[in-house]
């Protein structure tokens, strides 16, 4: 018996949900070990663009990730949204973040 050829479109768009998983908690994990460091509370260091920033592209990774795998058009539609949001708030960001420089 023959394996089912390997779809490299499908491994691709399910590795960017796995890469947009990994950024999110690497970011936690770093911005967590800040606030220790520095004696900070927790929620103070989450609410830096050094903890926003990763979080962000992470939910457009595993947005766009699931917008791609989504078997039925709606489902294509909504995490194709939620992508373009987490963009947008990304590209705002960065320009609030210009802007004050």
């Amino acid at each position: 018996m023959q394996a089912p050829p390997l779809d490299l479109a499908q491994l691709f768009f399910n590795a960017l949900w796995i890469i947009g998983l990994a950024v999110i908690l690497a970011a936690f994990s770093i911005n967590q070990w800040r606030a220790q460091a520095n004696g900070a509370k927790l929620r103070r260091q989450l609410e830096t663009s050094a903890f926003q920033t990763p979080l962000t592209i992470g939910l457009i990774l595993v947005s766009l990730s699931l917008a791609l795998t989504a078997d039925v058009w709606w489902q294509r539609t909504l995490w194709g949204a939620f992508a373009a949001l987490f963009a947008a708030q990304w590209w705002f960001d960065q320009k609030r973040a210009d802007a004050t420089e």
